[in-house]
């Protein structure tokens, strides 16, 4: 065996080839990308990590790292905890390729054909399942190492094992609500130390919106320098009538801290060149067009001399922060027979979070219950609404195929509770994957990397092995952070029931005709009408039923742009 390890990339080769096509032998043993950081006391390295990748169960890491054993003739690939930074590998005729981004990949075996199951999920079936698999990739023959787990390569064999224990710790149950929330607050504070301490001379900068998460891990931060943080945020006010944009929240907890802001004001303009630029940089999709802002965040960040950016991703899929989970919280209180509470909840919910489009209440609760959950087994089903969404729009013929063809996507349920069992399918299969994924790809193409304290198995394990009831109160959601996080996040930030979601107003973008027509082009010119996954006639409608408001189809109309510049640059 031979090995030859560049920058980003390696090259395990078992065939050596004519005499003198043999790589040199390299002197490194392994290349990392990210930062091993241990926990406080106890520094940990890549070689500890390669040595025994189990102990990232119980330090913090958001380092892959590809590492070769001499004496053992080995290739091992070990992918970060939770997904923050991406591990690519593939097989070639002379042996194995691996790299932390696509073009170092690319560069050693060539680009090869789009993945079309891929793409369906994309297209078809909504942006949680893309990652069904999560080894998959929108490339065919290239594969992703799965969050916490790692790949053993020898004698050209390949042996995948999982490390992630994200299993129920007994410990954690005998917690009082406000020793949960103190806990979880704790480690939330070290590990935010812990990113700081291995940022010497680098500098960073904090992602901030109105929600709780990212104002919470700037807050931690703040009390720990003592001094006013430099925040960089998004906002949309310029598009009138999104319900996205986080203006006031952000400039209320300006107020309230004395950190510095620098917002940047996204409107439509050229939205669609700039996706077009964003995918030569990206070499594939990114999954929703909240990255696009992302990217712009970031260039905007590395023009400031900024390298590394703070946020608060991972605490929805810890702490329970997205709305379907009151339906997964509300049936753990019927199933332990908390009908008062769970009375009581349902009310609250109904206060805060009714909206004309989205109204919430007992109907809507129950509606919930009769289509997605078995009280009796446990089982969780697939949201067949979501999953089906678009389904009008496409050949059946098409999705037939594919849908004989794919496995249904994982709905795994080990923990006694049903919001713990959804949140730890999200965490492995649906939302963590893709948004990780978009993020690494957006950032980069930027030239930042993301720093996400509260994407951390420690606090996962914490998170998961609690009930419910520890998450809400009142129709707050989050109340194991919003506790934990009283007289050191300002009452205004902590005590804010809004969910915002920090998204980009396309809907609003591809209402515009100019903006509408010129993307109905694309699509029209691009590969996607000639492959028959679409019916005749099918864009055309979707553009009318968006621009009629007949039809919000935002959700639609950014993966078949992204399709479209994808198989336009792949050539298809």
């Amino acid at each position: 065996m031979s090995v030859k390890f560049f920058e980003s990339a390696c090259l395990f080769i078992h065939d050596q080839g004519a005499p003198g096509s043999m790589f040199p032998e390299d002197p490194k043993s392994f290349i990392v990308s990210g930062t091993v950081y241990g926990t406080s006391g106890k520094p940990r390295t890549p070689e500890d990590v390669l040595k025994d990748p189990f102990i990232l169960n119980d330090i913090e890491s958001d380092a892959s790292i590809i590492g070769y054993d001499r004496e053992d003739d080995s290739l091992t690939l070990i992918r970060d905890p939770v997904g923050a930074s991406p591990l690519y590998c593939a097989q070639t005729s002379r042996g194995w390729a691996a790299a932390f981004d696509l073009r170092a990949l690319f560069k050693l075996i060539g680009e090869p054909k789009p993945d079309f199951k891929t793409l369906y999920d994309f297209l078809a079936t909504h942006y949680r399942y893309v990652f069904r698999d999560p080894e998959r990739t929108f490339h065919q023959g290239i594969f992703q190492v799965p969050a916490g787990c790692f790949v053993v390569i020898k004698n050209g064999s390949p042996e995948k094992k999982k490390y992630l224990d994200l299993s129920l710790k007994g410990d954690y149950l005998d917690l009082s609500f406000q020793e949960a929330a103190d806990l979880y607050v704790s480690m939330l504070r070290e590990n935010v130390s812990n990113r700081l301490a291995a940022l010497k001379g680098e500098n960073y900068a904090f992602t901030v919106s109105s929600g709780l998460d990212s104002s919470s891990v700037a807050a931690l931060a703040a009390a720990e320098l003592k001094k006013p943080l430099d925040c960089l945020t998004v906002s949309y006010g310029s598009s009138k009538g999104t319900p996205y944009d986080e203006t006031a929240g952000v400039k209320a907890l300006m107020e309230d801290t004395g950190w510095k802001l620098d917002p940047l004001e996204m409107g439509g303009g050229s939205f669609l060149k700039e996706l077009e630029e964003l995918m030569e940089l990206t070499l594939a999709p990114i999954v929703t067009v909240t990255w696009l802002a992302n990217h712009r965040l970031a260039l905007k960040a590395r023009e400031k001399g900024v390298t590394r950016l703070f946020s608060g991703l991972g605490g929805d899929e810890s702490l329970a922060g997205e709305f379907e989970h009151f339906f997964l919280f509300f049936a753990d209180l019927k199933r332990e027979g908390k009908t008062e509470l769970l009375e009581r909840e349902t009310s609250a919910w109904a206060e805060l979070h009714s909206t004309p489009e989205f109204p919430k209440g007992p109907k809507v609760r129950d509606a919930y219950f009769e289509r997605n959950l078995d009280f009796q087994t446990g089982v969780i089903a697939v949201d067949q609404p979501r999953y089906t969404q678009f389904r009008e729009y496409f050949s059946p013929d098409w999705v037939r195929e594919n849908e004989d063809k794919l496995e249904a996507p994982p709905m795994p349920t080990p923990y006694p509770y049903f919001l713990s069992n959804r949140l730890f399918q999200e965490m492995s299969y649906e939302t963590s994957p893709p948004t990780l994924w978009s993020e690494a790809l957006s950032s980069r193409a930027g030239g930042i990397k993301g720093l996400f304290p509260m994407a951390s198995p420690r606090l996962f394990r914490l998170a998961l092995s609690l009930p419910g009831d520890y998450k809400y109160e009142n129709g707050l959601t989050k109340m194991i952070i919003r506790r934990g996080m009283k007289g050191i996040l300002p009452d205004r930030a902590r005590l804010n029931p809004v969910k915002t979601g920090f998204n980009v107003p396309l809907d609003l973008f591809l209402r515009n005709e100019s903006a509408a027509r010129k993307a109905l082009d694309l699509l029209r010119g691009s590969p996607l009408p000639a492959l028959g996954w679409l019916k005749k006639g099918a864009l055309e409608k979707i553009m009318a039923d968006h621009l009629s408001s007949a039809r919000n189809n935002m959700m639609l109309l950014f993966p078949l742009i992204q399709t479209a510049l994808f198989l336009k640059r792949q050539g298809t």
